[in-house]
């Protein structure tokens, strides 16, 4: 049964992920405008994707605190432009060209692998683009991952009673797209820090029926 829930408001790569065959026993599309205590209160965790609808996030944050509240896991990626995370978030350029303009420089310069999402990672397998950086996070905030002038691309926090991390990596948007082949490695260990149970190896495939395919009319 899926204990992950997806925050999701129509955006397309968030579906393709969620109803993809290898993840679809992981994680549960949650409605954005649905977003209320019962329908999380039975899940290990909340993915709060890029392209979320910031607006409505802010009004249910309570709900998202709670949820932390109650010991459990939220994960946030990509931009953060409204006031609910306790962190200053910033727009920056994305460089999505960068392994063939300077391979040498990314645009993540450290990564902490001790964390459970990123252990076993190569650098490249850690970092493809960002989207923005955080320039304030909460003060007792573990920083996991940072560019080369220092500016915090990744944090976690535990001091809502479970475990907030945010990044401005875009693991499943990316992934869904699916433009960038290595990423079953970063959201395989994601999924696995999330929910318990780490997705069967191999690459990610989209279910044409999800989308109607094929369906007799």
């Amino acid at each position: 049964m899926s204990n992950i829930g997806l925050i999701f408001n129509g955006v397309w790569s968030h579906y393709a992920l969620a109803t993809a065959p290898k993840y679809r026993d992981s994680y549960r599309l949650l409605y954005v405008h649905d977003l209320n205590a019962a329908a999380v209160q039975d899940l290990a965790a909340l993915v709060i994707p890029f392209q979320s609808n910031q607006a409505v996030l802010t009004e249910k944050k309570e709900i998202i605190y709670d949820f932390l509240r109650a010991g459990k896991k939220v994960f946030v990626e990509g931009d953060s432009r409204t006031s609910w995370l306790p962190a200053q978030w910033e727009d920056r350029p994305v460089n999505n060209y960068w392994w063939v303009t300077d391979p040498n420089n990314p645009p993540v310069a450290d990564t902490d692998f001790s964390h459970p999402v990123y252990q076993g990672l190569t650098p490249r397998q850690a970092c493809w683009h960002t989207h923005g950086v955080y320039t304030s996070v909460p003060a007792a905030a573990a920083i996991i991952q940072t560019n080369a002038a220092g500016d915090v691309i990744t944090w976690q926090t535990h001091e809502f009673g479970g475990t907030l991390l945010a990044t401005t990596l875009d693991p499943i948007v990316e992934h869904g797209v699916q433009q960038i082949t290595h990423l079953d490695n970063y959201v395989d260990r994601l999924t696995e820090w999330l929910g318990g149970v780490r997705p069967a190896p191999g690459r990610m495939t989209i279910d044409a029926a999800a989308y109607g395919a094929g369906a007799q009319v």
